[in-house]
């Protein structure tokens, strides 16, 4: 059996973005505070997670995920 794994950054791209779809921006925060990721430097870690957003891009993603 072959496994293709994917780069870290795209993994983790992945799972944040599934992780707020199914859960909502809130919950997804809370859930990975839980995990002890909340205790890293946000400025850092919000650059390498937002890379290729905008403004208006986040707002339709939050507006869309409110709905759900």
């Amino acid at each position: 059996m072959k496994t293709n794994y994917l780069p870290q950054p795209v993994l983790m791209r992945k799972a944040i973005e599934a992780l707020i779809e199914k859960l909502g921006i809130s919950k997804a925060s809370e859930f990975w505070t839980s995990l002890g990721y909340g205790k890293k430097d946000y400025t850092k870690l919000r650059k390498k997670i937002f890379l290729r957003e905008d403004v208006e891009g986040l707002y339709k993603k939050i507006k869309t995920t409110e709905r759900k």
